[in-house]
């Protein structure tokens, strides 16, 4: 346990200097539906290209894997910036792909910036909730994003006019905006 302990990161360093921490959440759409389809065979394949291009952008963006979900992510950024151009530039690869259109792993991201609670190698609290239920109203080849990481990202983001959404178990409506992605000046 002891060194399983001295392996985990000091999570806390995915913080900005404000204290705050951006969470991605992501999720393949039908990723069972693919897994019947293709068989377990195949489908680990799509998995293992998926995976490595989520690795690859996320170590050029400075984050840190918090967990793969089998088919999904769950990740941390200490700069808001980065997460949405990591976010940006795994849709663009996945878009990419020359894979058949019913082949194609369409992605859903959900993206917040708040604080967290650190426990023993994991984020916890409201705003990671809010990340995973932001990402739960995406659909699939899109990016949305809370309102706080809407403002943290200031004009240098490309998003739509947002929109209001009932999200599970929090109280009230919360405005998200969908990131445009697809161009490579999407983010300036």
């Amino acid at each position: 346990a002891t060194a399983v302990a001295d392996e985990r990161p000091d999570l806390v360093s995915f913080a900005s200097a404000d204290g705050r921490v951006t969470i991605l959440f992501s999720d393949i759409e039908n990723s069972t539906l693919m897994t019947e389809r293709l068989g377990d065979s195949g489908w680990i394949e799509v998995l293992r290209e998926h995976n490595s291009i989520f690795r690859r952008r996320l170590s050029e963006s400075g984050g840190y894997e918090v967990k793969n979900q089998g088919d999904g992510f769950m990740l941390a950024f200490p700069d808001p910036a980065a997460a949405l151009e990591c976010a940006a530039a795994v849709q663009r690869d996945l878009e990419e792909q020359q894979a058949p259109e019913s082949e194609r792993v369409r992605v859903r991201m959900g993206l917040h910036v708040g604080e967290v609670i650190e426990e023993e190698g994991d984020f916890f609290g409201r705003s990671v909730i809010l990340a995973a239920r932001i990402a739960a109203q995406a659909r699939g080849g899109e990016v949305l994003i809370s309102e706080a990481l809407h403002e943290a990202g200031g004009a240098a983001i490309d998003r739509d006019d947002g929109r209001e959404l009932e999200l599970k178990g929090l109280a009230g409506t919360h405005r998200v905006f969908r990131l445009e992605w697809a161009a490579e000046s999407a983010l300036i």
